[in-house]
């Protein structure tokens, strides 16, 4: 795995370029250029959630599961603050976005979400997994799972509905509207954590308030980075917090600088290095729907027996079937969205 991590770090790099040091990337935080850095994560999300079928005894895999287990769950963090930094640029740009928000952006998630629920139900009804009327209609919520990823979903919804609220509460008040979403998320964080427990439904889940404050702060941030010496004392300082953070990552504070400093790293680093290429963009595109449907290749594959046949092809032919249902799945979602006139 090792081997095929490093053609896919390979493949990643293709069109890479790099501004002068005086210079900062306009279009750094372009729709399309935030979809690439998505795209990136999502495919490290593929990489990752197949670790979870498998188990490695070559030495050179070993190398490559110890490498995710020390990413964990910094490699979601993009998309929390990508998805709140894209919402409020909305808001900022868009009049009454907040009045149709519910419509054009909630069920433009859940939709394919719920539909690939109605999959993953079907699935289990063909391989005779036996799960309860509750786990079943809770999965539409995200909050159980019946073989699907599902923490990142409830966890997104819970955002989307934390920013209706507060966006309508304090319409034209924008810095209270961000000031009472981050309340409502630690809401969220202090309820997930009585009642799931597990830290990774809520460790990382203020980078979307970052995202938000910084799409507020976004000229007064970029102006200040345009200095060169900003800008290189900036990132020398998030990399200082983030290495002293990281080895502390079990405390939940410390936690919140370790993702927040990574994603801001990553954000600076994007102003300044030009990633790029049609296969990065047709990941980010698709991003929520990966996501989703990735498990459903593992599942079948380790159910005919693939993965005890070799482990490399179980992981191609599983990535390969994700793509082609995710192109597949593309349609029937433009469809419901036309029947239902979104």
């Amino acid at each position: 795995m090792l081997y095929i991590f490093i053609a896919f770090l390979i493949v990643a790099l293709i069109g890479i370029k790099f501004n002068k040091i005086n210079d900062i990337d306009d279009e750094a935080m372009s729709h399309d250029r935030t979809l690439m850095i998505n795209g990136f994560f999502v495919a490290l999300v593929l990489f990752s959630h197949f670790n979870s079928y498998v188990t490695y005894i070559n030495q050179f895999d070993q190398i490559y599961l110890k490498i995710f287990l020390k990413i964990g769950q910094l490699m979601v963090t993009t998309f929390l603050f990508y998805s709140g930094y894209g919402i409020f640029e909305s808001i900022k740009n868009k009049p009454n976005y907040i009045d149709h928000f519910l419509k054009k952006r909630f069920l433009k998630v859940f939709i394919p979400f719920a539909l690939a629920i109605v999959v993953y139900m079907i699935l289990n009804l063909i391989m005779g997994n036996s799960y309860s009327i509750y786990q079943y209609l809770l999965s539409f919520t995200g909050w159980e799972s019946i073989g699907n990823s599902n923490w990142f979903m409830f966890a997104v919804f819970c955002m989307y509905l934390a920013t209706f609220v507060s966006f309508k509460i304090f319409k034209k008040d924008k810095l209270s509207a961000i000031l009472l979403n981050f309340i409502l998320s630690l809401i969220y964080i202090i309820l997930v954590k009585r009642f799931k427990g597990f830290d990774w439904w809520y460790n990382t889940i203020l980078c979307y308030n970052f995202g938000m404050l910084f799409s507020y702060y976004k000229k007064t941030i970029i102006d200040f980075l345009k200095n060169k010496w900003h800008y290189v004392l900036s990132l020398c300082f998030l990399v200082i917090l983030f290495m002293l953070s990281y080895d502390y990552r079990d405390n939940f504070f410390v936690y919140e600088i370790t993702a927040i400093s990574f994603v801001i790293i990553v954000v600076l680093l994007s102003l300044k290095v030009k990633i790029g290429n049609k296969f990065l963009l047709w990941l980010g595109k698709n991003t929520f729907n990966i996501y989703i449907l990735q498990r459903i290749g593992y599942i079948i594959f380790d159910k005919i027996g693939l993965k005890d046949y070799n482990i490399y092809l179980y992981f191609g032919i599983s990535v390969i079937f994700t793509i082609i249902i995710v192109i597949i799945f593309n349609q029937i979602v433009k469809l419901t969205y036309k029947l239902l006139k979104i």
